[in-house]
């Protein structure tokens, strides 16, 4: 146990910290890779908008709204 100012440091205390640190720094990486992925498929789609190939994105969840109900494309009416 190592003596700071006086204070006593537990082991344990230390570990839980690096835990927490390492926890963190996984997110981070999680996050970032995410956001690559986010990234290229938005491009993707970018790409196939400009050269007109009229190939239309997959759905995922980002395209649903709050209540679950898919978005209807603006020419797309029931009535």
């Amino acid at each position: 146990m190592a003596l700071l100012l006086g204070w006593r440091v537990k082991s344990s205390d230390v570990k839980a910290r690096l835990d927490v640190a390492d926890d963190a720094a996984k997110r981070e990486q999680r996050l970032a890779a995410k956001l690559r992925e986010n990234l290229k498929r938005r491009k993707e789609q970018a790409r196939a908008r400009a050269a007109g190939t009229g190939k239309s994105p997959p759905e995922t969840e980002a395209n649903d709204t709050a209540d679950g109900a898919a978005l209807k494309p603006l020419g797309d009416s029931d009535s």
